[in-house]
């Protein structure tokens, strides 16, 4: 069960890598055989053979698997974990060469940006996109440690460390509840400042991070959802608002 286990983890993350769910299941039948014929990949793997065929093909172009011709029988083997790695460093290199044309492209157009997510998983790439700014910069935002962060604990000191190591610092206006007194009082190790205030007053149930020329907006508790505004107008206009709401908030937790 372990293994199972271990193997649909893997075939997840290699998914998120580019490669197709039967390709994944394919190559780590490779990596576990070796060097191995499409009757052996197919035995390992448990796909059909016809398909074995085809997939490895397809894994031969995408620079993933090698064919060795040995007298006359064709042999099929995976790169090494490193070479997989150097492949993926490779397509990064040179998606950060085309960046800035990228950058520029994506600015041109004059109209507000915005971006849907849904779930779990949405919130989460909305949260990430928060860290795509330069060291050194600022989220101010109104939040709450309740409902989303409380069930996703592993991803809140994940993506807490991410901000810290890149020198991001933030500034929260919290509802003053219990979970958020606990989150102020790492706000040093945290880089990040807390004005608490009256939670029958003001009882935040989504989030409003402000970053860069962006606003995300995301509901934490019943439908999650989350929508991001980038746009340097709103980005501004809220961010004088948040400043003014700073002014007036309650209790500093610095």
């Amino acid at each position: 069960m372990n293994d199972l286990n271990n193997n649909q983890k893997f075939i997840k993350q290699l998914e998120k890598f580019g490669l197709k769910p039967q390709e994944a299941v394919i190559y780590l039948a490779c990596l576990k055989l070796g060097e191995a014929t499409v009757g052996q990949i197919a035995k390992e793997s448990g796909i059909q053979r016809t398909f074995v065929y085809d997939v490895v093909e397809d894994l031969v172009k995408m620079g993933f698997f090698s064919l060795v011709e040995d007298i006359s029988v064709k042999k099929y083997s995976g790169v090494s974990i490193e070479q997989f790695k150097r492949i993926q460093t490779e397509k990064l290199r040179e998606f950060e060469e085309i960046m800035p044309e990228l950058r520029a492209l994506e600015s041109s157009g004059q109209s507000p940006k915005v971006q849907f997510f849904k779930g779990v998983e949405g919130i989460k790439l909305a949260l990430e996109d928060t860290l795509n700014q330069e060291s050194g910069s600022e989220i101010v935002a109104y939040a709450t440690a309740e409902g989303l962060y409380s069930e996703e604990p592993e991803f809140v000191i994940e993506y807490l460390s991410k901000r810290v190591a890149k020198g991001i610092t933030a500034r929260n206006i919290a509802p003053d509840a219990p979970i958020n007194r606990e989150y102020a009082s790492h706000n040093r190790e945290h880089l990040r400042k807390t004005r608490l205030v009256p939670a029958d007053k003001f009882p935040f149930t989504n989030e409003i991070d402000i970053y860069g020329n962006k606003v995300a907006i995301m509901s934490l508790q019943g439908e999650l959802l989350a929508v991001i505004i980038e746009s340097e107008s709103i980005a501004k206009t809220q961010r004088a608002i948040f400043e003014l709401a700073w002014l007036g908030a309650g209790i500093v937790k610095s």
